[in-house]
């Protein structure tokens, strides 16, 4: 009876932690809910999504989102004054404007962009390559004076870089030298996740060992008087034509041409057909025919 009152209260025990977890869970799910296009601090946020990255082309697409304080939003839903959000770099619009005298003009916060990195197209190095670019941003507001003159002066930014990740990449900034407050200055570096290059490592060691292995049966092949078997003959060709389709389950893989085939690819398909041709031959000499 007390060995089930105890497991009883285990029981009891377990629900209530399991309540409390989901409890958690759904309460910072909600609060993730809960954003808003205004900031309560006195700075603007500055959003940098970095949404994409096409290696052969060298382009790197994203988004710049302008957060303005709450207490630079008028009853219109537009600012107090005029904001410029301005990207140096990106091969798009380099300018948007918040405009005082738009009603709801607020909510047009975002820019959209895109840069082209130092080595735009060379992926040779995959999948160690390594691709850099650069981003430059500032924002300008204009205040007019009393006497109607146009102040203009360059906002300090508080900046938000949590969605700058994308499929297969990593993503790494750095501030660079002219960075600062009212000035962002980053580096852009690029790289493939370690999951991509430990399965393009496995690929193409994997190659390599069923070409060595294939070698090895043709070697004990010449070495015995056994009698051609064109079953052999027939494995041999299939590989030359299953390494492409193998090689092309590497994820994001470029071209032929690149660094793992060199470590693989090409010496793989280049053993299996040396050992293909001198088993074809080596069947040639031994095969007999009935006349």
């Amino acid at each position: 009876m007390k060995h089930l009152m105890s497991k009883i209260f285990l029981l009891r025990r377990s629900f209530r932690t399991l309540c409390l977890l989901l409890a958690v869970v759904a309460l910072s799910i909600l609060s993730g809910n809960a954003e808003s296009t205004f900031t309560k601090d006195n700075d603007p946020y500055l959003c940098i999504n970095l949404m994409s990255f096409d290696a052969a082309q060298g382009n790197v697409l994203g988004r710049l989102q302008l957060k303005l304080p709450e207490s630079e939003i008028t009853p219109r839903f537009s600012p107090k004054h005029d904001y410029f959000l301005i990207d140096e770099l990106t091969i798009n619009d380099s300018v948007l404007k918040i405009s005082s005298t738009d009603n709801y003009s607020a909510f047009n916060n975002e820019l959209l962009t895109q840069y082209q990195v130092h080595d735009a197209g060379s992926e040779f190095f995959y999948p160690f390559d390594v691709h850099q670019a650069n981003l430059r941003v500032f924002v300008d507001r204009n205040r007019k004076t009393k006497n109607g003159d146009v102040l203009e002066c360059r906002v300090p930014l508080k900046l938000d870089t949590s969605l700058c990740s994308f499929e297969g990449y990593k993503v790494i900034l750095t501030p660079g030298p002219d960075n600062s407050p009212n000035y962002v200055d980053l580096q852009i570096e690029i790289k493939r996740t370690m999951a991509i290059k430990i399965s393009t490592i496995f690929i193409s060691i994997l190659m390599l060992l069923v070409s060595f292995g294939f070698m090895n049966m043709v070697r004990k092949f010449l070495k015995s008087n056994a009698s051609p078997d064109i079953d052999e003959m027939a494995f041999g060709a299939a590989l030359l034509f299953a390494f492409p389709a193998i090689r092309a389950i590497e994820p994001s893989v470029p071209p032929m041409g690149v660094l793992s085939d060199y470590i693989g690819f090409f010496w793989a398909e280049t053993i299996v057909a040396i050992s293909l041709i001198v088993h074809l031959y080596s069947w040639i000499k031994r095969k007999s025919y009935d006349i």
